[in-house]
């Protein structure tokens, strides 16, 4: 894991990165502090690149990626931050000497490997659960429960956690579902025979109908097509100034693998700064200290008290109704409902509204008032001093520490270019 931040104001772009890089595997778990994260992304260009989550691509490091692209963008300025990432994407697309053909071959079974992994466990999950509520009878629904679980990750890769429909991912072609069936199908029907095969052997009784086996091979596809990122990604972050842009502008990316010639990959975060607008806090990754700093209160402390709120207020309610005379249950009951459903959560919200108001007037605009004016050296120390509180308070807190290490600070003006500067580590 890592943490990361960028501030921008009409000056000047500050970008920071912790180096903390944490290795786990089987009853293994190692943390290192001298990872790089931040890169200048053209030498002589007013722009730098950042990366989060995963240091390798395809099996390829980041580092070695960016400084291929550096090396043949060397003298080459582009219009504005948006162009650089687009172009720094396509870069990585159209490189067969990168990923070769029978490279991405390999990563796409890795994607859908470990998607069926998932599926796996959340399988075992699922007849455990059955197992304690239902002690002797998994046997005879063993079959529902493994239809359930491809059936809930089939839906989830088409509808998003809110329920609306998830899209394809826009970097594709239209018909790119159709071409991941025809490449891969009959190693798809291979993937699946093995994981079916594995889990009859644990589940004898275990049977699997052509329905499901169908969901098993459209989840294949949709774990490259659809905009979602289950798999292990990265997240890629561009900051500076183009050529013709006046002011700072970010653009953020999620990249996973290259399939058939092309990353997946979707425009995660942007942000352009005018004359008139104001400045850019934007945390990526570990956040949280720094989220709690900009607004005053920890995220899921708020989370907490307001769910805690509703149900003191609802205790409240069903109380006063309970205590009213001359009111029949089915009477008593329905005054709570429609109060419930309808005048209890709107005022509920709207104490939380004024809740967040006075953080913003307290806490988040003064913040946001002082970045917008800070010089560009001491943008960078703020960055820089983000960082160390997300770092701090992992060290308090936490037996592993996730993020920490020497802190890459990059500070990027129109005139004065890329500055950087990297912490002595701690000896």
């Amino acid at each position: 894991m890592t943490s990361e931040v960028v501030l921008m104001n009409r000056q000047a772009v500050a970008m920071a990165a912790d180096s903390a890089v944490t290795i786990s595997g089987d009853r293994y778990l190692k943390t290192y502090n001298s990872a790089d994260k931040l890169f200048p992304l053209v030498d002589g260009q007013p722009i730098a690149v950042m990366i989060y989550n995963n240091a390798e691509i395809m099996s390829t490091p980041w580092e070695t990626v960016i400084s291929l692209y550096r090396e043949q963008s060397r003298g080459r300025s582009l219009e504005t931050v948006a162009a650089y990432a687009e172009d720094f994407m396509e870069f990585l697309s159209g490189n067969p000497d990168i990923f070769p053909a029978d490279h991405q071959d390999t990563e796409y079974f890795k994607v859908v490997a470990v998607v069926y992994t998932v599926l796996a466990e959340e399988f075992d999950y699922q007849v455990q659960k059955f197992q304690q509520t239902h002690p002797g009878g998994v046997r005879d629904h063993i079959s529902s429960i493994f239809e359930f679980v491809v059936g809930e990750m089939h839906a989830d890769y088409q509808r998003c956690p809110d329920d609306s429909p998830r899209g394809d991912l826009g970097c594709f072609p239209k018909g790119m579902g159709e071409q991941v069936r025809r490449r891969y199908g009959g190693e798809v029907d291979q993937l699946i025979m093995s994981l079916t095969g594995s889990l009859k052997n644990e589940y004898p009784g275990l049977s699997i109908s052509e329905e499901t086996l169908g969901r098993l091979r459209e989840i294949a596809v949709f774990a490259v097509t659809k905009d979602a990122f289950f798999e292990h990604y990265t997240g890629v972050v561009f900051a500076g100034f183009g050529s013709k842009e006046k002011f700072p502008s970010m653009r953020s990316y999620l990249a996973s693998s290259v399939v058939l010639g092309i990353l997946k990959r979707k425009q995660d975060r942007r942000a352009d700064i005018g004359a008139d607008s104001g400045p850019v806090f934007q945390p990526f990754a570990q956040d949280r200290m720094i989220r709690t700093f900009l607004t005053g209160m920890d995220q899921y402390l708020r989370m907490f008290i307001y769910s805690e709120t509703l149900k003191l207020s609802r205790g409240l309610v069903a109380d006063i109704v309970g205590r009213t005379p001359n009111l029949s249950e089915a009477q008593k009951t329905t005054i709570f409902r429609d109060y419930s459903n309808n005048n209890l959560a709107g005022a509920v919200n709207e104490f939380f509204n004024s809740v967040d108001n006075y953080q913003y007037a307290v806490h988040t605009r003064p913040i946001l008032r002082a970045i917008n004016t800070l010089p560009k050296k001491e943008l960078g120390e703020t960055a820089s001093s983000l960082i160390k509180l997300n770092s701090f308070q992992q060290k308090v807190m936490h037996s592993v520490e996730t993020v920490g290490g020497p802190i890459d600070v990059a500070v990027i003006t129109r005139n004065g270019g890329l500055e950087w500067k990297r912490e002595k580590p701690e000896l």
